[in-house]
């Protein structure tokens, strides 16, 4: 007959029971270890981290936004670690999630969530920047257009209650109803501006595709052309041969030359000379809208691209939002602008911008 030794049962389901807790142990860790995975594909960082001040598994978009040198270490000595230590003691004495939105200086934004998983404290950090920039933006938007909406409206005030005058000379009427019609269409624009430049901030991404800048360019010039004719400007493109094609937004990137085409039929005088160049650069293609006009003075060149800022100018008559809706546009493109001005001498004004290279399969 055959004999149990009973110890090395009890061993070999001491055994067994370890092996199933170390298992599941392992299949926890792995199950988040996996979640976490997925948080990082929709563009949502992670890392580990220990009440000492450690962190690991730190992931590629963790230590983009929190400027982690390594997937592992300590946490550095920057501007939002006490609020992430304050979180993580709160978040282990509590054993409940913790977050916080946290602007930081320089423009940054984070937002995270500190999670229990076991004995561990997982943080999932994005980057919240666009949401807080946009929202930011949208309330300068809304207090600029408040204060500009003043003006016109006194001004149409002012007008319907000279249309009531009883004995009013046709002259004085149709002069009021004139300034009546050019403002209405002045606050249209303006605000069809906020409308656009709030559409461009909430986030919609862009359309891009390999496409021709010079095709682009071509288009714009050809609508304006008429208005530069009639004003005795002439306007032109000069384009290197062979440009390579460029990623983004056609309709766009149409926007950005109509808009840079506008200012410049607008402010120029008759006999002044438009030109958009576009030249091959080792980023991509260079691109210039330059003019011959009176210029702008200096003191105003840093706010230029500002929503509602005209400066001084004498026909200052747009809606001041052409350069914000230029700059925002090419800002989504990974470009910026950069403006050249002389009021004196050889004047003119010249804006540029370097648009990438399509890098993708065409």
């Amino acid at each position: 007959m055959w004999t149990v030794d009973l110890r090395l049962v009890w061993l070999a389901l001491a055994l067994l029971l370890t092996l199933a807790f170390m298992l599941g142990q392992w299949s926890a860790r792995e199950s988040a270890r996996r979640a976490f995975l997925q948080m990082d594909r929709a563009s949502l960082g992670f890392l580990r981290v220990r009440p000492d001040g450690r962190y690991d598994e730190a992931s590629p978009l963790a230590r983009q936004w929190l400027g982690l040198p390594e997937a592992s270490g300590f946490l550095p000595d920057a501007e939002w670690r006490p609020f992430l230590e304050e979180d993580v003691r709160a978040a282990q004495a509590s054993g409940a999630g913790r977050s916080r939105f946290l602007a930081l200086a320089g423009g940054q934004s984070l937002r995270w969530w500190i999670v229990p998983v076991g004995d561990a404290l997982w943080v999932l950090v994005a980057d919240a920047g666009e949401g807080y920039r946009s929202m930011q933006m949208l309330r300068r938007l809304l207090a600029g257009l408040a204060h500009e909406l003043r003006t016109p409206l006194a001004t149409m005030l002012t007008h319907l209650e000279v249309l009531k005058l009883p004995a009013l000379a046709p002259e004085i009427r149709s002069q009021s109803m004139r300034i009546l019609e050019e403002e209405t269409r002045r606050m249209l624009r303006m605000v069809h501006g906020v409308l656009e430049l709030g559409r461009l901030t909430s986030g919609e991404p862009l359309i891009v595709h390999p496409l021709s800048i010079v095709a682009v360019a071509e288009a714009a010039i050809a609508e304006k052309l008429p208005e530069a004719q009639a004003r005795q400007q002439s306007l032109s493109l000069e384009a290197e041969e062979g440009l390579p094609l460029v990623q983004g937004d056609a309709d766009r990137l149409k926007q950005v030359f109509l808009n840079l085409l506008d200012n410049a039929i607008r402010y120029s005088r008759p006999g002044d000379r438009i030109l958009v160049s576009l030249r091959s650069v080792p980023e991509g293609v260079r691109c210039e809208v330059s003019d011959t006009g009176p210029g702008i003075p200096a003191e105003h060149l840093p706010y230029v691209t500002e929503p509602f800022y005209r400066g001084e100018a004498p026909e200052a008559t747009g809606a001041g939002l052409g350069l914000a809706i230029v700059a925002e546009i090419l800002r989504q493109h990974g470009s910026s602008l950069e403006i050249e001005s002389r009021v004196e001498g050889e004047t003119g004004t010249w804006i540029r911008f370097t648009l990438p290279a399509w890098r993708g399969s065409e």
